[in-house]
């Protein structure tokens, strides 16, 4: 009896309390409270060294497709006047497709012909996993549906998908009436940065209708003349396509964004969605990591850019030939 006794004891002085294991639990949760956000910066800083390093294989892209055709990529429409119909788009993004190692994809694009084509219409549904940021929790498969300028008609606008870019093309600094620059040294002092930009390049395109080819010509690029430096300009940024309709890989009219509009323009002051249909708004550059977006300049190195630029160096740093003096942050 006296050794029964024993053990119920024993056993009962092994077992944990009620109070104690409140109190294990509580523990626990306070170092999961500070683990967390730990561990959501290391996701975070994985996900941004991921961003970077596709826009530094752009950058590398953009060389090699200067080192072949001597300028680098551009934006046209070489015909069409309607979108639903016979428009063709070529894209800078569609040039660099062989030096991402998309030859297949390139190889199946008739860029004179309409979009409408079956092996165009493929490409612009495909989605490249270099021209997606995976912090960019907005657009997680890589497709979005209401995209501009393309070759559905109005009844399926808003519910095609297409294949989404996080990266667009510095068209420079000058905009239109909303954001404008006073100084434009391609097109004396235009400010329509969709046909006339100074930077990296243009949209060249207005509507449906085809390019003007002369001034897709003016608007070409070569190294020589960035007269900033290449260390000083910027060629490619970060875009957010759920904020943006203008915003899909394929289209020429959708992969270029200007430093006229401050970095990150209202983003966390504004429910910017709202927003995604007004083209003077939103050709701006946006990302999702905090504090700023990372940007390949015209020399392939890649840098981030804070939120908080002097704005004044921000759209120097859009310029190729600006002759701006300045230190790039």
């Amino acid at each position: 009896m006296l050794c029964s006794n024993f053990y119920q004891r024993r056993n009962r002085s092994a077992a944990f309390t009620l109070v104690e294991l409140l109190v294990v639990i509580a523990i626990i949760g306070v170092l999961v409270a500070l683990l967390l956000p730990a561990v959501q910066a290391a996701r975070e800083a994985s996900r941004r060294s991921q961003c970077s390093n596709n826009l530094r294989q752009i950058g590398l892209a953009l060389h090699g497709y200067h080192d072949t055709n001597l300028i680098f990529p551009i934006n046209y429409r070489p015909k069409g006047t309607t979108f639903a119909t016979d428009y063709a788009t070529w894209s800078w993004m569609q040039g660099i497709l062989p030096y991402i190692e998309q030859n297949n994809l390139a190889n199946g694009l008739a860029p004179a012909s309409p979009m409408a084509l079956t092996g165009n219409l493929v490409a612009s549904d495909t989605v490249i996993k270099t021209y997606i940021c995976p912090s960019d929790g907005l657009t997680r498969s890589g497709k979005i549906a209401d995209r501009s300028d393309g070759n559905e008609p109005a009844a399926t606008f808003q519910t095609r998908l297409k294949a989404a870019t996080n990266y667009k093309a510095s068209s420079g600094a000058n905009w239109n009436a909303t954001f404008p620059n006073s100084v434009n040294m391609r097109w004396d002092n235009s400010n329509d940065g969709l046909l006339f930009c100074d930077g990296f390049t243009c949209s060249n395109s207005s509507g449906a209708g085809p390019s003007n080819m002369i001034n897709v010509q003016k608007n070409t690029l070569r190294v020589a003349q960035i007269g900033d430096g290449l260390s000083n300009t910027f060629a490619v940024g970060e875009a957010i396509p759920a904020w943006s309709r203008w915003t899909w890989w394929y289209c020429n009219n959708a992969t270029v964004a200007t430093c006229a509009i401050p970095l990150n323009y209202r983003r966390g002051v504004e429910k910017l969605d709202t927003f995604t249909a007004n083209w003077p708004r939103n050709f701006g550059f946006y990302s999702l990591h905090p504090s700023g977006a990372s940007f390949t300049l015209c020399d392939g190195s890649v840098r981030f850019i804070a939120d908080n630029i002097d704005l004044a160096t921000y759209r120097a740093m859009a310029t190729t030939e600006g002759g701006e003096s300045l230190i790039a942050p």
